[in-house]
């Protein structure tokens, strides 16, 4: 056979086996970028998320929703529609930044009324600059434009993992708890005093001036958070610092970068509270939590009652800042909490 005959069979069949491996993944759709799965479970896990989002945020029905990175994870939707009303979803982002945020939030005002978002801002998701996602993000799926979905339709890991793990399911139909269980790590660590295996308490070499991530922080709260509060002022923000353990201050310090991050606070306190419909709340300090390593997996993360108990508080206005004194105060604490370790040389509550 010539090589212009075997063109011409060859290249008919691998144009006609990309068009049907396309329509498959179109068809049975795994990240439900184009409509909800009502045939099999969907692939969602703490491994999947910047690809599931990307469906959830479209497609689930609500008008409430739930942002932040992963220790926003274990809040329970339906706990928060008891106490808060709406109809919540979770869009978080491990490690994500207020860029992931906004992104999800783009997607999020484009497709649903928004009653409310109770969004966690963690200090660490402002540092970075604000064209950086804290991991990579498949941002075919997030833009407006189906044309470049085709990195969608054959993906490899789409082709031999996702599709065959929705059709395994099939027959199958994920019902409305799947809301509370995305994403969750609840019940699968240890709590206590092996949440300071990551915790560091040695003097500092040198510190990070207090400035040195007031820039950063100041673009991306312009870029990635104060366009939605402005855009939607019939839209609920409940803003809070979230309650890292005491450790998690003594190891910044240990790291140089306390009076760096802790500067964080004040810039959103001032960039916020101008808004009428935003509250912003303070847990960092919240004492009977923070001090508690039980309530600990390692110094950040903390266990799933203290989602609740932070649904709790936004219900009944407990922790609402209602000042920048009041802000300041909880900051000195929270650096007379890790001066403390440091001058100790470990945990001391």
């Amino acid at each position: 056979m010539s090589r212009r005959a075997w063109l011409k069979v060859t290249l008919p069949l691998l144009i006609a086996s990309l068009a049907l491996l396309s329509l498959l993944v179109i068809a049975v759709d795994p990240f439900q970028i184009y409509r909800l799965s009502t045939h099999f479970i969907p692939p969602i896990d703490n491994t999947t998320q910047v690809y599931s989002n990307a469906g959830i945020v479209r497609n689930y029905a609500y008008d409430s929703a739930i942002v932040g990175t992963s220790v926003t994870e274990n809040f329970r939707p339906s706990y928060m529609e008891e106490r808060l009303g709406g109809r919540f979803i979770k869009l978080c982002t491990s490690a994500g930044t207020l860029y992931n945020h906004a992104l999800l939030l783009r997607l999020a005002f484009q497709n649903h009324e928004m009653a409310r978002v109770v969004y966690g801002l963690d200090v660490y998701s402002m540092v970075g600059a604000p064209d950086k996602t804290g991991s990579p993000v498949p941002f075919y799926l997030y833009d407006d434009n189906p044309a470049n979905d085709v990195a969608y339709w054959l993906n490899r890991s789409v082709l031999a993992g996702f599709l065959p793990r929705c059709l395994r399911t099939w027959g199958r139909r994920q019902d409305d708890s799947i809301r509370d269980t995305m994403y969750s790590w609840a019940g699968r660590d240890e709590y206590g005093p092996v949440a300071l295996y990551n915790a560091q308490f040695t003097v500092p070499e040198q510190m990070l001036p207090a400035g040195a991530h007031l820039a950063n922080g100041e673009a991306n709260l312009k870029m990635h958070l104060l366009p939605f509060i402005e855009a939607h002022p019939e839209t609920r923000f409940e803003v809070f610092f979230p309650p890292y353990s005491a450790a998690e201050w003594a190891t910044m310090e240990s790291r140089g970068t306390l009076e760096a991050v802790l500067a964080l606070r004040s810039l959103a306190y001032d960039a916020l509270s101008g808004y009428d419909n935003v509250t912003l709340y303070d847990f960092a300090a919240h004492a009977d939590w923070v001090l508690d390593l039980s309530n600990y997996k390692d110094t950040t993360h903390y266990g799933a009652w203290i989602n609740d108990a932070i649904t709790d508080a936004i219900a009944s206005g407990d922790g609402a800042v209602r000042s920048r004194a009041q802000l300041d105060a909880a900051t000195r604490q929270l650096h007379a909490w890790a001066d403390a370790q440091i001058a100790a040389g470990g945990w001391v509550y």
